[in-house]
């Protein structure tokens, strides 16, 4: 899982990246909430893990921008202090989670796969979207009467497009969650796993789905209602993406 940590407490928020990075999340860190909500205009992310009490903007501002900006991204906030009240401030603000600082790492990790689970229902067995099922036990995709077998990667690129259905998903968002490492993989590489998917997995308007590039930024897969014969040949060329994204680094200031 992709997740943003706003902390002006640079040790802590390593602390806590290293444990979350430990269990397989990406992590990328911020000092102050108006550089991620600004660059939340360019890049995406699963999960918000926030410091309470921050001068910047309330509580209640941040989660808002964060809920106009992505509806069902989940949010927890760090409280400064452990009293029942912070806790109390922190989810009446609109938080879906709170821990209190220093953050217990196994606690917060059981939180953020409770809030997982809650969101996202991602189970080991077949899971359907629409007509499509997968099947993670076989890497499988099965849609009208045919099954198709994806590799692992093609696979990941799959279910992160269908699970985010008709949601930009940036490029290095798909980057970490596909091949599970940074922005040194070629561009043409994810272009032609996206050409693959496109072509096995039947992702076009005439068949009621359509993968489509935004340019400078990544891909967005929507369902659409299926197009008649005399315009099924035509797909849109380029979507614009607001702006160019910037690849994500450890520390945003």
């Amino acid at each position: 899982m992709r997740i943003a940590i706003i902390d002006p407490d640079e040790h802590h928020a390593a602390f806590i990246g290293a444990a979350l990075s430990a269990g397989g999340h990406h992590c990328h860190f911020f000092r102050a909430p108006l550089s991620f909500l600004t660059l939340l205009k360019r890049e995406t992310y699963d999960l918000l893990i926030s410091s309470a009490g921050l001068r910047e903007l309330s509580d209640a501002d941040i989660v808002a921008r964060v809920r106009s900006a992505v509806p069902h991204m989940p949010v927890v906030l760090m409280a400064t202090k452990p009293g029942e009240a912070d806790i109390v401030d922190c989810l009446r603000a609109g938080a879906d989670d709170c821990v209190t600082k220093p953050v217990r790492c196994a606690e917060l990790i059981a939180r953020i796969d409770a809030l997982t689970r809650r969101h996202t229902a991602r189970p080991s067995v077949p899971e359907r979207f629409g007509e499509y099922l997968f099947n993670v036990s076989e890497l499988s995709v099965s849609f009208g009467g045919e099954r198709v077998m994806l590799t692992p990667k093609e696979y990941r690129f799959a279910h992160l497009l269908f699970s985010n259905l008709s949601r930009p998903i940036s490029r290095g968002h798909i980057l970490e969650i596909v091949w599970t490492r940074g922005s040194d993989i070629q561009s043409r590489t994810l272009d032609t796993h996206a050409c693959r998917l496109r072509t096995k997995l039947r992702l076009r308007a005439e068949h009621g789905y359509r993968l489509t590039p935004l340019y400078a930024y990544g891909y967005q897969l929507d369902r659409v209602e299926p197009m008649s014969e005399a315009f099924a040949s035509v797909e849109p060329l380029l979507a614009v993406a607001p702006s160019t994204p910037l690849m994500p680094y450890a520390v945003y200031k």
